[in-house]
């Protein structure tokens, strides 16, 4: 039963006791007019007597309502019972009693019992209207509280039992819709408790107000038991910011047609486990999204207390966005509260600011090779550019290349504000470029913006020279003089200085001079010729000799080769010992004749 039900049926009962009042007043008088008329008679018929005493009373409850049907004990000195009625519906009670000292015990379901003590001494002694307290109380040590939106408060409530009987009592609380309330013993939630007479049961009320809250609000805390007692708990509640979504660099300044990343931190900062959904809101005309480590996108999350997540925030901006302040918001909505996160984007229209840097601004090649320079180009300026570059310095005949990082080609590049690329520049050095030291700039231009590279190029002659003759065979008669030609050929890429053919090795009885004896400059690809004049001594056996040839510069040499020389005797001397041999023949011949048949 309410509060409300109770009071109107005590405030019938009330009404029914005004009307009725006079009546039981009546009866009582009648009562006791009967009890006088019975009391004389007595007189008459018996020596001892005994007088009566009336106790009278109205019992009412604390808000001044006639309780009807309450019990209405008589115990006297000796705590012995003597007498008991009930009150009538006006709350009015009655009762006849010897003289002496008695205990009167009031009580009725629902209410607190009382006792009064009363002494008769006098026909009749008249109680007034006695009050009785609810059986149930309930305390609330705070009722009035400021705090902030989806922060838990706990208050300390107690609910007892004064009446005389058990209580099986039903608490619960009347909150605004969304909030998070109960009445709780420890951590279990309290529905329904049973108090025995006198027991005292102390219990938490909490709350949590939802997100978003913000005012005075008003909460009724109720139990129910034979009656039902209420009390009602205010909380002014203050906007809260929870915080739940972070990041370390909530404003950026930014070009257009750039994009822009934000870190973005999620924390549970609650004590209870959420799971909602985030989403991005850019200005009109741009686009983002949300991404995870692994750059997939974060949709939906659900986080214990603690628990924390950590992602990027991707933004495009318009290449025709005016400059300004514009705002993107990260919302988290879950079914307690909402949660938003504001990042400011400021616009402007820079310029590009450019920087070349290498750590190898001089490199030494070889003639018919190349030179790289590994260069970076660093746009330090607050606008995206496209970037040219050229090169000036490099000869004719040299060629130039510009490579990316993956190996292309390019004049040009699109570089953002604060990005920085790696290219490597490569020139071609002709196979005859003569040995020399270049100095070459390199320049890159983005609109108003241009730095400057000095590098420099040392190049490297490549020297080798070998013979073009490849016959070194030759043959003589001795005592002649004949003339051989060694042709020789420069096969490097740089010009050869003081280009000789020596000869060592030369054999008994040859003279070998070599004509010219040195060539003062020999250049790249081309021919010389040397010839050598050999002579023998006529005397000189008829057979192979061998000269050793060394062709050599003051850069480079040849490998030795050998020079084989067949000299032959002159045909004269065959004859004379032709004929020699001829008469020493014959001459043996006579003499065999003429003396070898005796």
């Amino acid at each position: 039963m309410s509060i409300t039900a109770v009071e109107e049926n005590e405030a019938g009962e009330n009404t029914i006791g005004n009307k009725n009042r006079s009546c039981g007043f009546i009866i009582i008088s009648i009562f006791l007019l009967a009890s006088s008329i019975i009391l004389t008679r007595g007189q008459f018929s018996s020596q001892q007597s005994t007088v009566s005493y009336t106790v009278l009373g109205v019992v009412k409850d604390v808000n001044g309502n006639p309780l009807s049907y309450a019990t209405v004990n008589v115990y006297d000195n000796s705590g012995a019972f003597v007498a008991k009625t009930r009150t009538l519906l006006g709350g009015d009670f009655a009762i006849s009693l010897s003289a002496g000292t008695y205990r009167i015990q009031l009580e009725k379901k629902g209410y607190e019992s009382k006792s009064i003590t009363v002494g008769l001494s006098r026909s009749s002694v008249d109680l007034g209207e006695i009050l009785l307290d609810y059986a149930l109380s309930l305390s609330i040590s705070q009722t009035f509280m400021k705090v902030k939106a989806f922060s838990e408060v706990s208050i300390p409530i107690s609910v007892e039992n004064k009446g005389a009987e058990e209580e099986t009592v039903t608490v619960s609380v009347e909150a605004p819709e969304g909030w998070n309330v109960g009445i709780y013993s420890g951590s279990a939630e309290v529905i329904n408790l049973t108090l025995s007479q006198g027991s005292v049961q102390n219990l938490n009320l909490k709350i949590q107000a939802p997100y978003g809250c913000r005012g005075l609000y008003s909460l009724t805390v109720r139990v129910s038991g034979s009656t039902v007692q209420e009390k009602t708990v205010s909380l002014y509640v203050e906007e809260a910011d929870l915080q739940i979504l972070t990041s370390t660099y909530p404003i950026v300044q930014t070009t257009p047609g750039s994009t822009i990343s934000f870190d973005l931190i999620v924390k549970n900062i609650l004590t209870k486990r959420f799971t909602g959904t985030i989403s991005l809101e850019v200005p009109n005309g741009w686009t983002g999204s949300i991404v995870k480590g692994d750059s997939s996108s974060l949709y939906g999350l659900s986080l214990e207390p603690g628990e924390f997540v950590n992602a990027k925030v991707k933004i495009d901006v318009p290449t025709d966005e005016a400059s300004g302040n514009y705002v993107a918001i990260v919302s988290l909505k879950t079914k307690d509260f909402d949660s938003t996160l504001p990042l400011n984007v400021t616009v402007v229209k820079g310029t590009p600011k450019l920087k070349l840097r290498t750590d190898t601004p001089y490199v030494d090649a070889y003639a018919g090779n190349t030179a790289n320079y590994p260069i970076e180009v660093e746009n330090t300026g607050n606008s995206d550019g496209v970037v040219s570059i050229s090169i000036t310095g490099v000869p004719a005949g040299y060629n130039w290349v510009i490579k990316d990082s993956s190996g292309s080609v390019i004049s040009k590049l699109y570089l953002k504000a604060g990005e920085s690329r790696k290219l490597n520049i490569i020139i071609s050095i002709p196979p005859l470029a003569e040995p020399d030291v270049l100095s070459i700039v390199l320049e890159a231009n983005a609109g108003e913006s241009n730095d400057r590279l000095n590098l420099g190029l040392g190049i490297l002659g490549w020297y080798s020279v070998a013979y073009v003759t490849q016959n070194f065979y030759c043959e003589s008669t001795a005592g002649d003089s004949i003339v051989f030609q060694v042709e020789v050929k420069n096969t490097g890429y740089s010009s050869l200085s003081n280009l000789k053919l020596e000869v060592s090795d030369t054999p008994d009885g040859f003279e070998v001079k070599a004509d010219p004896n040195v060539v003062p400059l020999l250049k790249p690809q081309e021919n010389a010729v040397f010839s050598l004049t050999i002579t023998s001594d006529a005397d000189i056996s008829a057979g192979d000799y061998y000269i050793t040839l060394s062709l050599k510069a003051d850069q480079s040499q040849a490998t030795v080769r050998s020079l084989h020389v067949y000299v032959k005797q002159r045909g004269e001397i065959l004859l004379i010992g032709a004929l020699i041999a001829v008469v020493m023949i014959g001459a043996l011949f006579l003499i065999y004749r003429r003396y070898g048949r005796r």
